[in-house]
């Protein structure tokens, strides 16, 4: 079976690089990519890389709070997908919460990059593989034996650097980042439509929510009266998926 491992940005980088290293031993047939270490020098990226994706059967995504708003690693969540069921695509969050992750990737059920998210994760690949362990507790025997060296590998990427102070103008400078970067012409008629949803309740620029707390980001924040799964949302009732070409944070909220 085949694992690609999608990162964005060195901390990123640096945890798809210990899993890389890490899943042979637990699974020793296991074929994991990573496109920093596996596509040749001299071959040609973009048609190796979407070869490797068309032929996976399991992605794990590499999230960190710098990397939420990565657009490759969405396009890459995107093309794992299309290609294999999305119950194999699984978000890996480091120094986060679910409640961090925003669409498109909340789709996905994520896990924790601790032990007892490792073991889901762990979980998750045993129930793919053509020819899986016999029983959860051969398994849970594998991951006892291997997970303090990930543990240990994990531990020592640095954690998220305490936030500047910015000035007002800097903070100006990055809203309007924000409405370049959608390469939207109408954004008030966009925000226009959000509103007019019904579970909608109020769309702001407000300080990125990364692990409960106000980051030194900024972005387009959704308060919804209820979150609820893509699929019991009515077509006509979704926020449009442009808006999340944007920084974006989906939160409950009263009016």
């Amino acid at each position: 079976m085949k694992v690609l491992i999608s990162w964005s940005g060195e901390r990123s980088k640096a945890i798809a690089s210990a899993l890389k290293n890490w899943l042979p031993h637990v699974f020793q047939k296991l074929q994991v990519f990573m496109s920093d270490h596996d596509i040749q020098a001299g071959a040609r990226w973009g048609s190796e890389l979407d070869g490797t994706l068309e032929t996976c059967n399991f992605g794990i995504i590499c999230l960190t709070p710098e990397s939420l708003e990565s657009h490759w690693l969405t396009f890459e969540a995107g093309a794992l997908s299309k290609s294999i069921k999305e119950s194999r695509v699984i978000p890996y969050r480091f120094q986060l919460q679910a409640s961090d992750v925003g669409p498109p990737l909340s789709q996905f059920q994520g896990v924790d990059a601790n032990a007892d998210g490792t073991f889901k994760l762990i979980l998750s690949i045993n129930e793919a593989l053509d020819h899986p362990f016999l029983d959860e507790e051969k398994v849970r025997l594998a991951f006892s034996v291997w997970w303090p060296i990930l543990g240990k590998m994990l531990d020592e990427i640095p954690l998220t650097a305490e936030r500047e102070i910015r000035s007002d103008r800097a903070v100006l400078e990055e809203i309007l980042e924000i409405v370049r970067q959608s390469g939207m012409r109408d954004l008030n008629n966009l925000l226009g439509q959000v509103l007019l949803l019904p579970n909608v309740r109020r769309v702001e620029v407000a300080p990125k929510m990364i692990a409960g707390e106000a980051s030194n980001r900024l972005a387009l924040r959704i308060t919804v009266a209820k979150k609820l799964p893509l699929g019991q949302i009515a077509p006509d009732q979704l926020i449009p998926s442009s808006i999340f070409g944007m920084p974006t944070d989906v939160v409950e909220g009263a009016s």
